[in-house]
């Protein structure tokens, strides 16, 4: 930008905005993104690398923007801070002049009469002032904000656009980046920045999510269709917490009961699902084989999830009992309570966070995507079985026309070109 000024304009009419509009809350005065970018990009010229993004920025939205490129003390979280204007520079700033004496309060708010600025003893009170007729009272060097920065499609398109952008960038499959999906059975869990003040809070939230997405692993592995797992998430997350929200506003706490609830659900859902006897499909492809390798351990590892969840399910019952008045002076059955319950809650902890592991240390981002490739794979191989004895059939068809053709020409050299032409169709077959 060529106004050396930009900034300080900006936050100075953002702020006159602010106070005119009387709203709650802080103003702002611009809105910042955090790019997290990967490690590889380090060894990308630093400079040329923020002009990329700044540009992109540019081309997209039109807005001025000023960025710094940032890496932690650990050297693990290279990222980008862009900060960009919701308002564009006018080509020439507009000065408002004053048809007639102008009064303002302590606000900055424009009132109607003197009287109204001054106190008991007709003196102007602090802070009021008088514009006279003919000086200027305002001026304009921006535009109203953009309304698509107001919009809740801004921040998702901006995120599919950096994604994409930094993906074009990325030269190792393994390092590409890929925007969270709202429309998929998980739940999305929040970053803890540094120093943030309600860190307890957030990764308190962070667990009762993780645990609805161990859930939903659990529910993959079974069987259940990912289209049936979205619908419980609409129906037992996402609509009450907005029933909750309209009417009774924003309550945090409220959020464990709903996914407890919702998780309920879909444990009884997998208890419906009946037992189905895999077959595997003959293939011998080296990439089918090592999938097997990886769905027979989530299979197993579904049958010591469930497993431990009796076990918590027992212990808890046992903690009950020993807890009733009538148990009160059984102290060593209190004890003995306390610690199966405890080693059969940390057992069911670990059991439910090892499908996430199996997956990725398969390669695949989480169970879901394996699942979604698995089936496809399965589709495709049963596909190919069903057509395979027709193939066969037509191939005997054609050795038999072949043959026939032969004997009704008795001529050999001919029959052994058309015996050319035939297997040249069955390799394009």
């Amino acid at each position: 930008m060529d106004n050396p000024n930009f900034w300080d304009f900006l936050a100075k009419q953002n702020q006159e905005d602010f106070r005119n509009s009387r709203t709650a809350g802080s103003c702002i005065e611009a809105r910042e993104l955090i790019i997290a970018l990967p490690e590889e990009f380090q060894k990308h010229d630093r400079e040329q690398l923020l002009k990329l993004f700044v540009m992109k920025f540019k081309l997209e939205y039109g807005a001025d923007v000023v960025a710094a490129l940032y890496h932690n003390k650990a050297m693990t979280n290279y990222h980008i801070h862009l900060i960009f204007s919701e308002r564009k520079l006018l080509e020439h700033a507009e000065f408002k002049k004053a048809s007639r004496n102008m009064f303002f309060d302590e606000r900055g708010k424009h009132v109607r009469t003197k009287k109204e600025i001054l106190d008991e003893n007709g003196e102007i009170r602090k802070g009021c002032y008088i514009v006279a007729k003919g000086d200027t009272y305002d001026i304009r060097n921006f535009q109203l904000k953009e309304p698509i920065f107001k919009s809740k499609a801004f921040t998702a398109g901006v995120k599919e656009m950096y994604t994409d952008f930094i993906n074009e960038l990325v030269k190792e499959d393994k390092n590409k980046l890929a925007v969270f999906r709202h429309d998929r059975p998980y739940l999305a869990t929040k970053k803890i920045g540094k120093r943030n003040p309600k860190e307890a809070e957030i990764k308190a939230d962070n667990a009762k999510r993780q645990e609805w997405n161990n859930a939903v692993d659990e529910a993959l592995i079974a069987g259940l269709p990912e289209e049936k797992i979205c619908q419980v998430k609409k129906d037992c997350i996402q609509k009450p917490i907005h029933e909750s929200i309209e009417k009774t506003g924003f309550h945090p706490d409220l959020l464990s009961a709903i996914l407890q609830a919702a998780i309920r659900v879909l444990l009884d859902l997998i208890r419906t699902i009946p037992k189905k006897v895999h077959k595997e499909p003959v293939f011998n492809a080296e990439v089918f084989r090592r999938m097997q390798g990886v769905r027979k351990d989530l299979l197993h590892q579904n049958q010591v999830i469930a497993a431990a969840r009796r076990r918590c399910e027992r212990a808890q019952a046992f903690s009950a009992e020993a807890s009733k008045p009538t148990n009160i002076f059984k102290r060593n059955m209190k004890t003995k309570a306390a610690k199966e319950l405890s080693a059969s809650l940390l057992e069911y902890e670990k059991a439910i966070a090892e499908p996430d592991k199996i997956v990725k240390r398969a390669g695949y981002k989480n169970v879901a995507a394996f699942t979604r490739a698995y089936e496809k794979s399965c589709k495709l191989l049963e596909s190919m079985k069903r057509t395979e004895p027709q193939k066969e059939s037509i191939i005997a068809s054609l050795k038999k026309y072949e043959k026939e053709a032969l004997i009704r020409k008795g001529d050999f050299s001919r029959g052994a070109e058309e015996q050319t032409h035939i297997k040249t169709k069955e390799n394009v077959r």
